[in-house]
């Protein structure tokens, strides 16, 4: 018993220090709690001040070319040899003209983003499949990105048509693709159609064939590029509505920071008897802007004493008739400047004599339109100026 109350008092006696030991305490009283130390508060975010845009430098310049056809040989001016597409492509290696893609290009049109001094765009019209096998794999050896522009009836309609499956190779290989509209078809051609069928087919053919190529291709479609570079108000306004953003020409007129747009987008359309049109789209003249471009797109009409062949309003038979003009009533022409643009053409190689002040083109392909339009620019006295008319082919 007494041994029992020994151990007792002693456990008793050492219960505190085991407590210690064990990281134990007693039970605070009710009422008597420690006081919890107030939150540190955090800190505010030091503001980010948002940084200032960096302006887009406004000189540069560039130049976009039109290919249509690839073909050993060549069948007309339309169509390139390989080897020949390949000799320009290293010639625009050469002469240090950076080759950007259409995503460059809209950016920078839009101001968002800065590209060399002097560019260039490739474009291949139509959707041939020569475009496939015979300028893709020249374009993949430059590492030059491009844009096909194709109208949706021609693919994988046989022949030299291009499939949808190989359009779809290209373009998950990142080749863009824009709309030739969904017959090709001049967009100006009313025909017997009523004015509401006239508007229900036109918005069919520019919109119809974006969501076509979209939905098949799904890819985004951005451009436009007229069949034959014609159009006129109504088919540029339904453009830009259909959702475009930029409508591309096949007036040979380089293109600038402020050149007029995006409706109206000049292009070299290379034509391989005319050698000299590839020549004027790699002229950069050592790097400055281009002066013809704003000029060529805001061309008056021809004044009644300027002299030209065919007249204004002229209907012809020839469908290549001899096209001149007099320009002495333009001033004291610099003749280095002048150039000609003949519209399904482009920049054609017209010759001027500056003693007579006398341009004129001689075409060697029938002119495809019925409604012509001849625009004559170039610079007098320092300034810009450019002169237009049309006329009408109908062939016996």
């Amino acid at each position: 018993m007494l041994k029992s109350v020994v151990c007792r008092s002693l456990l008793l006696a050492f219960l505190p220090a085991l407590l210690a030991l064990t990281g134990c305490k007693p039970r605070a009283k009710s009422g008597a709690e420690a006081p919890v130390a107030p939150p540190t508060p955090t800190p505010a975010p030091t503001p980010v001040p948002t940084p200032t845009p960096t302006p887009v430098p406004s000189n540069s310049v560039v130049s976009v070319l039109g290919y249509h056809r690839f073909e050993n040989p060549p069948s007309d001016g339309l169509a390139i040899s390989t080897r020949e597409f390949e000799a320009q492509m290293q010639r625009l290696k050469d002469a240090g003209i950076t080759v950007i893609s259409m995503d460059d290009f809209l950016a920078w049109r839009r101001g968002a983003k800065a590209i060399p001094a002097r560019c260039a765009v490739i474009t291949i019209d139509d959707g041939y499949v020569s475009g496939y096998t015979e300028a893709w794999p020249v374009l993949k050896k430059f590492g030059y990105p491009f844009t096909m522009f194709v109208y949706t009836n021609y693919i994988s309609a046989g022949g030299k048509s291009i499939k949808w499956e190989q359009l779809a190779e290209m373009v998950a290989a990142g080749v863009d693709i824009g709309s030739h509209t969904v017959s090709h078809a001049s967009l100006t051609r009313k025909g017997t159609k009523s004015d509401g069928e006239f508007e229900t087919w036109l918005w069919n053919e520019l919109r119809g064939s974006k969501d076509i190529l979209e939905q098949r291709l799904n890819t985004k479609v951005r451009t436009l590029a007229f069949p034959y570079g014609i159009s006129n108000e109504l088919v540029k306004q339904t453009g830009l509505k259909a959702g475009y953003e930029a409508l591309f020409t096949v007036n040979g007129i380089k293109t600038q920071a402020n050149s007029p747009g995006p409706d109206s987008i000049g292009r070299y359309i290379v034509d391989s008897t005319l050698p000299k049109v590839f020549e004027m789209a790699a002229n950069f003249g050592g790097g400055a802007a281009a002066p013809v471009s704003a000029a060529a797109a805001s061309a008056n009409p021809a004044a009644a004493v300027m002299v030209t062949q065919p007249m204004e309003g002229e209907t012809v038979k020839d469908a290549r008739p001899l096209i001149k003009a007099n320009l002495a009533s333009l001033g004291k022409i610099d003749p280095k400047t002048v150039e000609m643009q003949l519209s399904g053409f482009g920049t054609v190689p017209a010759t001027y004599d500056p003693a007579t002040q006398i341009i004129q083109f001689q075409p060697t392909q029938k002119l495809r339109e019925r409604a012509c339009t001849v625009t004559v620019t170039a610079t007098a006295g320092g300034k810009k100026v450019a002169t237009r008319w049309n006329f009408y082919v109908e062939p016996e």
